[in-house]
């Protein structure tokens, strides 16, 4: 069984890394083509310089006449200078192009995919883990197969090519040295286990190392670390940690230095042999010239050190194709939500019919809401409120499809969702979610939700006055063309909580959607700018739909209708006339909230 499992790992490994060569084929064939070509040149390379050595110490034992020995000098002086032509044309100036070429494509490729993927992946951390390691890493691990790939090619023609130059030298030697190969290559295999086995121990302990030194670095860390005695634990576990590093790395070293004694000792032993048997042709017997004599001591070091590497080069591979397998889970993954063929037409109603969802599968799986049945109609201003986690945020996402029902289905205007194209169900919807987001670029771009110029600016500029940021605007040094953010310039500007709150808003505004969808809208608002925001958002809306998303009651009061949720339940439904008269949880919720604004 264990025979069976490593044989099918093997097959993942080599199926993984050929996925990847047909990916960097698809976007950059010359890569491709020009890491073969490079191959083939450095293998033969070796050869002819050990061709050429001895062509030259057989002139000098023939004593042939100087200019012929000159000849071959030339010829090979001639060769090296277009050898490192093309070497330098490949390496500094064709292959940083075509690197940064595959890079993009590469990332280009991801992007559309994070676009498109479920949102339920990111509830589940191992794709999670492997998507941010895809993003992070997935680059250097093609660039890495490529250059191993193109090393093993040169090896492979090196190997060849010398071998076949041993044999017309001396077949005794060419064998001595594929045996001196064959027990480095076999020490090096021994010392690659040792090696993984030390990586097993070592790597958990590396990991608790770098958390205790994040803890003290990273600025997240730094008022508890002042105020709590957690630092005299992180001390005595920093110290333990290293102690049992230290003795690993003890106990292991020991271990690697008797292989590399062995391997530096066989070495001596071999090549001495090896220089003493061809002496002894040349000087006794005659049977090898001066040129076979150096033919035997380059190629001896030569052709171990290309065996050597091309198992090092193979053993890559699996790690390679371990890695390349996230890559390949995650662009393989297709969205189960997929919208149908209709284009969504104008807002008239969305109706809940018994919608039941959970987030996660299996033990993780956790009820968000559950048999809700709830219908909105244009032009109505719809509150629905309850505590933190009683499912409000959830119906957001079930709304505009970011996650469909476990149960029940979604009606817009009167047709299941799902019958709508995505695109055109999201364009009719504008939303700013609980964990609104404000990206690195100016503020136009910010509200625009994409390119800002002078064809959309009025719109732009509307989107921030009816969303009440017009008096941070005029502060701001470049108006609307300010960077917002540190990320990619030190002079970006920082907005405060309830700024990028407004900044959010507006992008929903710039939208002109028919449905407008606000979650917790003045979270970060002071009682005077919440206020505020309220009526500017009733002033804006008009005739368009808006569902208010709360735990705070006083966007409420002049609500159409609120729907009062708990647990994941649809628990009241009514004005809010009518709630506070019935005496139930909204009014048990609502008298305390005005109980405290009073105070």
């Amino acid at each position: 069984m264990k025979e069976y499992i490593r044989k099918e790992g093997r097959r993942n490994v080599m199926k993984n890394n050929f996925w990847m060569l047909k990916q960097v084929w698809k976007c950059t064939p010359g890569y491709v083509v020009w890491m073969v070509v490079e191959g083939v040149v450095w293998g033969m390379n070796h050869s002819v310089g050990i061709i050429y050595m001895q062509q030259l110490f057989d002139a000098l034992g023939e004593h042939v006449p100087f200019y012929s020995a000159a000849r071959v000098i030339a010829g090979y002086a001639v060769y090296l200078i277009f050898f490192y032509l093309f070497h330098h044309w490949y390496w500094q100036i064709y292959n940083p192009k075509i690197r940064e070429k595959l890079h993009i494509a590469m990332h280009t490729d991801m992007f559309r995919q994070a676009v498109v993927i479920d949102l339920a992946k990111y509830d589940d951390p191992e794709f999670y883990n492997d998507f941010v390691w895809a993003m992070d890493q997935s680059f250097e691990h093609a660039v890495g197969l490529m250059e191993d790939t193109g090393k093993l090619i040169n090896r492979i023609m090196a190997s060849v090519t010398l071998t076949g130059v041993m044999f017309g030298v001396d077949s005794t030697m060419a064998v001595i040295i594929f045996l001196l190969a064959a027990v480095r290559i076999g020490l090096t295999l021994i010392q690659n286990k040792i090696s993984l086995s030390y990586r097993t121990l070592l790597n958990p302990l590396e990991r608790k190392e770098s958390y205790i030194e994040r803890v003290f670095r990273l600025p997240d860390y730094a008022k508890d670390l002042r105020v709590t005695h957690v630092t005299e634990n992180l001390f005595d576990e920093y110290r333990d940690t290293v102690a049992q590093k230290r003795r690993i790395t003890d106990s292991y070293g020991k271990r690697f230095a008797i292989l590399d004694y062995i391997r530096s000792a066989s070495e001596i032993a071999g090549e001495s042999g090896l220089i003493i048997l061809m002496l002894y042709k040349v000087m006794v017997t005659g049977e090898v010239g001066l040129g076979g004599f150096a033919v035997a001591v380059n190629a001896s070091w030569k052709m171990v050190w290309f065996l050597r590497d091309m198992v090092e080069r193979l053993l890559k591979y699996h790690e390679h194709g371990m890695f390349i397998e996230k890559m390949r889970c995650f662009m393989n993954s297709r969205p189960t939500i997929i919208g149908g063929a209709l284009a969504a037409p104008a807002f008239e109603s969305l109706e809940f019919r018994n919608v039941s969802f959970s987030y996660g599968t299996g033990e993780r799986q956790k009820a968000a809401v559950s048999q809700v049945n709830l219908k909105i109609s244009r032009g109505e201003k719809i509150a629905i409120v309850g505590y933190n986690g009683a499912g409000k945020t959830t119906l957001t996402k079930l709304v505009m499809r970011l996650y469909d029902p476990d149960e029940g289905e979604i009606f817009y205007n009167g047709r299941n969702v799902k019958e709508y194209t995505l695109e055109s169900i999201r364009q009719r919807m504008a939303a700013v979610f609980q964990d609104y987001r404000i990206f690195a670029c100016s503020v136009g771009e910010n509200v625009a939700g994409g390119r800002y110029d002078a064809q959309n600016a009025g719109k732009v500029l509307e989107a921030l006055e009816n969303s009440s940021f017009t008096g941070k605007l005029r502060s701001l040094p470049l108006g609307i063309e300010t960077q917002l953010t540190r990320e990619f310039e030190n002079s970006g500007t920082q907005l405060s909580g309830g700024e990028q709150q407004k900044l959010a808003i507006a992008r929903a505004f710039y939208k002109n959607a028919d449905l407008i969808i606000l979650d917790e809208p003045s979270s970060a608002l002071d009682p005077d700018a919440e206020y505020e925001l309220n009526q500017a958002v009733y002033e804006y809306a008009g005739n368009r739909t808006v569902i208010f998303i709360s735990h705070r009651l006083s966007t409420t009061r002049h609500a159409d209708r609120i729907y009062m949720f708990d647990s994941g339940k649809l628990v009241e439904c009514g004005t809010h006339e009518e709630l506070t008269a019935a005496g139930g949880r909204y009014a048990y919720m609502f008298r305390l909230q005005a109980e405290k604004y009073r105070e």
